[in-house]
């Protein structure tokens, strides 16, 4: 059982947030305005001096302060609207300049702050908010506020449980991987409908990254030799093993230098389960995603470095799934577009089914159905969202 203890250092509590959130970063080096991701909004955007000079700037620090300065003029609320609403790519960079949110509610009113987060840029803000509740609460405070995100609906609980699987791991010390996966265990044994995968799936993600003042833990399990390492460690439950394979395609991509196409023909494809396997691919496709910076064209380009078309097609229907996921509401429908034969069907069966479980109440689905380009399939859009037909 995890003993937690309270962290008062300010300094050391902010390494933590660091340690956690640095593990969402892929590639992206630099934030740029991307025009096709823009969101259609009814009334007009005004542009605000904070996010004209973070869209200008390559710092995340300066953009954090930006975006600070943001908040404390306009309230977060509005803040997470013109941030949403910017133009700014829907990657790695932007979720993690959102976590920014998360930090100042906690800091302005504590586990009661999770109320003003927006579930844009795939839950960031509670991501950098549950961050905080770990650090300072311990358990209590842990379930608390996951109560709390529940109230926000699955996405976004999945999102805290993600979050508070990094934290975990940071808590217990790298070494102690298998004890960060059992804590997750013990969060679910008080509440049941808490989202396992999601947490392990933290946990295994900051055991990649693991940076403590500012290089990897040499505690981390991670062998540089040795790509599969430590989904073949006999002491991870296999249990544990789908939260595994979805973040080894990132260490692998680190130790093969970028090599995509070797991460899927000597990672992935020599994977013998098949639900591992395909969970494999699934999170080089993942790594994949903030490489095309919003981009269909160069999402087919990067996917076809996978071993088989079969996986090729898998990668392209998950980087329209993640893109729609994140915030992006333009890149998806293109890439489904520009799909054919059975792989069209997918993308398109996806895509609706991760807009189900994204709608918000004040987005237009009309609109969003008039995206699609194939006649076939803009008419079971209209048919499903517009006309309120299997929904």
């Amino acid at each position: 059982m995890l003993n937690f203890v309270k962290i008062k250092n300010s300094v050391q509590a902010k390494q933590l947030l660091f340690i956690s959130i640095i593990a969402l970063v892929f590639f992206v080096v630099k934030v740029v305005p991307n025009k096709s991701s823009e969101i259609s909004v009814v009334k007009e955007y005004q542009e605000s001096a904070e996010i004209r000079e973070i869209k200008a700037s390559g710092n995340p620090t300066l953009q954090v302060k930006l975006y600070r300065d943001l908040i404390e003029r306009v309230g977060p609320e509005e803040a997470q609207e013109e941030l949403y609403r910017s133009g700014l790519p829907f990657t790695g960079q932007t979720h993690l300049l959102n976590h920014t949110i998360g930090d100042y509610l906690y800091e302005k009113y504590g586990t009661s702050g999770l109320r003003f987060c927006k579930d844009y840029f795939l839950s960031s803000c509670h991501h950098g908010f549950i961050l905080h509740v770990i650090a300072d609460g311990g358990m209590p405070e842990v379930l608390e506020s996951f109560k709390e995100c529940q109230k926000s609906g699955f996405t976004v609980s999945s999102q805290c449980a993600h979050g508070i699987g990094h934290g975990f791991l940071a808590y217990v010390g790298y070494k102690n991987l298998t004890e960060a996966l059992k804590t997750c265990d013990e969060v679910a044994e008080t509440i049941p409908e808490f989202p396992l995968f999601n947490c392990y799936d933290g946990v295994f993600m900051e055991n990649i990254w693991a940076v403590h003042e500012g290089e990897p833990s040499k505690d981390r399990w991670v062998k540089e030799n040795d790509p599969i390492y430590p989904c073949n460690d006999k002491r991870i439950d296999p249990k544990y093993l789908l939260g595994c394979w979805s973040n080894q395609p990132s260490l692998a991509y680190q130790q093969m230098n970028g090599d995509i196409k070797k991460v899927g023909k000597e990672v992935c494809e020599k994977v013998k389960d098949e639900v591992h396997k395909a969970t494999c691919f699934n999170g080089l496709a993942r790594q994949i995603h903030p490489l095309t910076a919003g981009s269909a064209t160069k999402t087919f380009e990067l996917c076809g470095l996978m071993p088989t078309e079969k996986w090729a097609n898998y990668c392209v229907v998950t980087n329209a799934v993640s893109g729609y996921s994140v915030g992006d509401r333009a890149t998806p429908f293109q890439i489904c577009s520009m799909t054919s034969g059975e792989a069209k069907a997918d993308c398109y069966g996806q895509l609706f089914g991760t807009m189900r479980s994204y709608k918000k109440p004040e987005e237009n689905t009309k609109n969003l159905c008039a995206k699609i380009s194939d006649r076939e399939w803009w008419t079971k859009c209209e048919s499903q969202f517009v006309a309120g037909n299997n929904f």
